[in-house]
């Protein structure tokens, strides 16, 4: 099994919060990574739009994601994001995490959310500790 297999294998099984926001990694290589969370009634604020925090959360762990690519776990240490336009109108969004560096101890990635006709609703900037862990 390769690395990015157990990702994979991670988010199959489904469990806690990626589970609650049904989140699928769509495709991934080293220090990428490319997923995606269905648009459900749940995750809608008031206004009906994705509640911001379901959009920070996907740039998280799709950032976060792309730093298990080199085979050390990492937790998260900063984040920001951007939003850019209302995530609405959409049957998903989509996340793209592509790598800015990946250092000694802390890895950072440039993670942007897309609705799924390619309208950019947010960006974001990742970063994550590289734990001793592997």
């Amino acid at each position: 099994m390769t690395n990015y297999d157990h990702i994979k294998e991670h988010f199959h099984k489904k469990q806690g919060f990626i589970q609650l926001l049904n989140m699928e990694i769509t495709d991934i290589s080293y220090g990428y990574c490319k997923g995606e969370m269905p648009m459900k009634q749940e995750i809608l604020n008031p206004l009906g739009i994705v509640h911001g925090g379901c959009t920070f959360a996907l740039a998280d762990t799709i950032g976060g994601s792309a730093a298990l690519t080199h085979g050390k776990d990492v937790v998260t240490v900063d984040s920001t994001i951007h939003y850019l336009a209302p995530a609405c109108d959409t049957e998903k969004l989509i996340a793209e995490a592509k790598e800015v560096k990946y250092g000694s101890k802390v890895a950072v990635y440039e993670v942007n959310i897309f609705k799924d006709d390619g309208t950019i609703v947010a960006t974001s900037m990742q970063s994550y500790f590289i734990t001793e862990a592997s």
